[in-house]
């Protein structure tokens, strides 16, 4: 007996693709932002050392977390644009990001996720609130500067009648 795929399994499996045409992005970049880097640096010496520069003490492991966060949250808000005016949203996002990301990196250590780190975490924070505060602060300058810039160019594109005396 052969089973045949019922409409709502086609309309589940294209609602499917849709979804991974439109957001491999963002699978990318939660995939960069939960790699296990520190097991990486366990695992392959040429990348251990540059990392252990960059990672050296509990100062640069905040300033590495923060910034990590910060290029994350502003690629992430320059995709999912709508994520700026719905906060909430974000910040619910980055908490979870933070929390899997610390799992993830347990996980690979063999240990049990504790959510300890409160210098991981402060990082994580710090670089992903002041992503939404760059990127509000840039929607809101481009917001105020676009009404004079429409102006500008509809002055420009209307055709200048010549004045009969000339």
């Amino acid at each position: 007996m052969i089973q045949r795929a019922t409409p709502g399994r086609g309309a589940l499996w294209q609602r499917c693709r849709a979804l991974l045409r439109l957001g491999w992005p963002l699978l990318l970049l939660l995939g960069i932002l939960w790699f296990p880097f520190d097991w990486l640096s366990e695992v392959w010496p040429a990348f251990g050392v540059p990392f252990r520069v960059v990672f050296r003490n509990a100062h640069d492991h905040l300033i590495g977390h923060t910034v990590f966060f910060l290029t994350v949250g502003l690629l992430t808000l320059a995709y999912v644009r709508s994520l700026w005016r719905r906060p909430q949203w974000y910040v619910t996002g980055l908490i979870l990001a933070a929390l899997a990301q610390e799992t993830i990196q347990a996980l690979f250590r063999g240990e049990a996720p504790r959510f300890t780190d409160i210098n991981a975490f402060t990082g994580d924070a710090l670089g992903g609130l002041a992503a939404l505060a760059i990127w509000s602060a840039l929607c809101l300058i481009l917001a105020r500067l676009a009404p004079r810039t429409s102006e500008n160019s509809q002055k420009a594109s209307t055709p200048r009648t010549r004045d009969p005396r000339l």
